[in-house]
């Protein structure tokens, strides 16, 4: 777990967790946006980043992992930032009902069931070999516009330095988990992102299969963005997380 930014007093605490593939590096640019009294911390998914060497791929593990982190960080009203496939951990982590988790935020989430996957993003999961080219192309088919050079080449560094069991174990075994009935149905305060051009888990997949799991959703769309929203629109989403942030904290909404 990386402390971004520890200077707001009596503020909800976002902790935000990564795509598959990525790190916390995904975060940068909008943490630099993100104003200097929101209280931010990053955490990286087993297998990636600085949690690398970590073991437990499958949904139950990754699930302690962020908690313990969490709890052993001493965190207390907590805005869980889930993005893809971290998306599913934030909501199967919500449905243990941890005491300090105040909100969920959901970029363009895995589902709680089974996820769809084309046969061609399958094969090209299975098959990923590390390579430069092959991170490129992992990034570009996720991505609907220019990222920031910068940005766009630690992704792709991300991509390649993942662990490969931790990178096998999603098309093989993760992403077929089925979580739905233990999921239920959540009361945590919770917005979906997702964008209109998102090639993997559109707005179409959220409605029918993410949506329906929570009682205080809120769904927002989008226009023009694929997969990657904290790469592609990294100061609107400071925005909206600022926002979200403290209407938890004037509002009280549990």
């Amino acid at each position: 777990m990386t402390i971004a930014s520890d200077s707001g007093q009596g503020q909800p605490t976002l902790v935000l967790m990564h795509f598959f593939g990525s790190s916390h590096h995904e975060w940068t640019a909008v943490i630099s946006q993100i104003a200097s009294d929101c209280r931010v911390v990053t955490l990286d998914m087993p297998g990636f980043g600085s949690a690398r060497e970590v073991s437990g791929y499958d949904v139950a593990s990754m699930t302690r992992h962020v908690r313990e982190t969490i709890e052993a960080a001493d965190l207390d009203d907590v805005i869980l930032v889930g993005h893809s496939f971290s998306g599913r951990i934030a909501m199967t982590l919500a449905a243990a009902q941890p005491d300090w988790l105040r909100a969920l935020v959901l970029i363009a989430p895995s589902p709680p069931g089974p996820q769809a996957i084309s046969d061609e993003e399958h094969r090209f999961q299975l098959d990923f070999d590390f390579s430069e080219a092959q991170a490129r192309a992992f990034i570009d088919g996720a991505s609907a516009v220019t990222l920031d050079p910068t940005d766009y080449q630690q992704a792709v560094e991300d991509a390649i330095g993942a662990n490969p069991a931790a990178w096998r174990a999603w098309p093989t075994q993760t992403y077929a988990e089925d979580w739905r009935e233990r999921v239920g149905r959540l009361d945590t305060p919770a917005w979906v992102l997702v964008g209109d051009l998102d090639p993997s888990l559109p707005p179409s997949t959220q409605r029918r299969e993410v949506m329906p799991h929570l009682a205080a959703g809120e769904l927002e769309v989008y226009p023009g963005y694929g997969h990657l929203l904290p790469l592609e629109m990294p100061a609107r989403l400071a925005q909206r997380l600022e926002a979200i942030a403290d209407e938890i904290r004037t509002t009280g909404r549990r």
